[in-house]
C-alpha cells in the first residue's frame, strides 16, 4: 500500500484550513471502541467541522456542519436517540458562531461539503441560504425515502436544497488511485483537493485529501473514518456490539470490514511526515487544543 502522493504543480494551489467549533456530543463507548475497558461507559467527542479558503480562488468552502443547536428538530427517531444515547451534549457554539469569531457569515461560504448524512455531521442546512451542498450519490436513496415519508427514517427528505447540491457520481468518469486510495477523484482540477471514496461507514461516506502548501504539505480529513484517534493508530478497533435480547448484532460502520480497509489506508498515511491526518471526532485532539491557534480564525499550520 503506496501513502506516495501527487507532487506539487507549478504556482500549486491549495488550501488553509481551519477548525471550527460544531458542540460536542457523548457517546456509548462500547458501541464504539474494542476492547472497551468495564469503567468506560461513555467517550464525549467533539463533531469538528473545518473551513477551508483556497490560495487562488479565495472561496470558503466547510467540511461537514457538526451539530444543529435544535437538534429535537431532527427527524424523531433521530431526535430520540440523540436524547437517549448521546447526552449529554454541549451545544454553547454551532458552526455559525465559530465563524463568526473570525468575521465570516453563512453567506462568505461558496460550498458545504457534507461528508455523510449522520445527524452530527449534517448542523442545519437551512442556515446556509446561499450555499452549493455537496454530498455523495450513496446518500440520495436515503433522502428520497426519509421522513416524513418513512416515520421511522432518521434522514430528513428535505435536509438539503436540491436546486442548490451537487451529487458525487462516485461511478462516473474522473476517479482514480491517489495514495493509497483506490477511487478518488481531483475536484476542482488543480490538485488541490482530492475527494475519496471513503465506503464502509455508510453509503455517500466521503474524505477530504487536501494541500495545505504549494511545495507538498497535505491534510486528510477523515470524517467518520473512525470515532476514536487509538483506532486509526491501530491500538483500539472497530466494536461489535451483541444484543442479546434480539441476537442482532450491532456496529457502526455498515460494511465493518470495508471501512477496516479503509482505516487501514488512511493509517498508512501516518507514516508521511507531510500528511497531517484529523478525524470528525478525535476528542484527545480537541481537549489538548480546544480554543488555539487551529481553530478559526487561526489556521493549522502546513507540515
Amino acid at each position: 500500500m503506496s501513502s506516495s502522493l501527487p507532487p506539487p504543480g507549478v504556482n500549486q494551489p491549495y488550501f488553509t484550513v481551519s477548525a471550527l467549533e460544531g458542540g460536542r456530543v457523548t457517546i456509548p463507548a462500547p458501541l464504539f471502541i474494542d476492547p472497551c475497558p468495564d469503567d468506560v461507559k461513555t467517550l464525549p467527542l467533539p463533531a469538528t467541522p473545518f473551513l477551508l479558503r483556497h490560495s487562488v480562488t479565495k472561496q470558503n468552502i466547510l467540511f461537514d456542519l457538526g451539530i444543529r443547536k435544535d437538534y429535537e428538530n431532527l427527524p424523531p427517531v433521530t431526535a430520540e436517540r440523540a436524547n437517549t444515547l448521546f447526552q449529554p451534549i454541549d451545544m454553547a457554539q454551532d458552526v455559525v458562531d465559530s465563524l463568526a469569531k473570525g468575521g465570516l457569515k453563512p453567506s462568505d461560504i461558496s460550498h458545504v461539503f457534507l461528508s455523510h448524512i449522520h445527524w452530527d455531521h449534517i448542523g442545519d442546512p437551512a442556515l446556509f441560504p446561499y450555499s452549493t451542498f455537496v454530498i455523495g450519490d450513496g446518500a440520495v436513496p436515503l433522502l428520497e425515502k426519509g421522513y416524513p415519508h418513512d416515520p421511522n427514517s432518521i434522514f430528513a427528505s428535505d435536509l438539503v436544497p436540491f436546486e442548490r447540491t451537487i451529487v458525487l457520481k462516485t461511478s462516473g468518469p474522473g476517479w482514480k488511485p491517489v495514495g493509497p486510495f483506490p477511487r478518488a477523484v481531483d475536484y476542482y482540477g488543480d490538485g488541490s483537493l482530492y475527494i475519496v471514496d471513503a465506503a464502509g461507514h455508510m453509503p455517500g461516506h466521503y474524505n477530504f485529501l487536501l494541500r495545505t502548501s504549494p511545495d507538498g504539505g497535505w491534510m486528510y480529513l477523515g470524517g467518520d473514518t473512525c470515532h476514536d484517534w487509538r483506532i486509526l493508530t491501530g491500538e483500539l478497533s472497530v466494536a461489535e456490539h451483541h444484543d442479546p435480547s434480539t441476537g442482532k448484532v450491532f456496529c457502526i460502520h455498515t460494511d465493518k470490514q470495508t471501512a477496516e480497509e479503509h482505516i487501514r489506508r488512511v493509517r498508512s498515511l501516518l507514516e508521511n511526515p507531510r500528511v497531517r491526518v484529523t478525524i470528525a471526532h478525535n476528542g484527545i485532539w480537541f481537549e489538548e487544543n480546544k480554543g488555539g491557534p487551529m481553530f478559526w480564525p487561526g489556521a493549522f499550520e502546513s507540515l
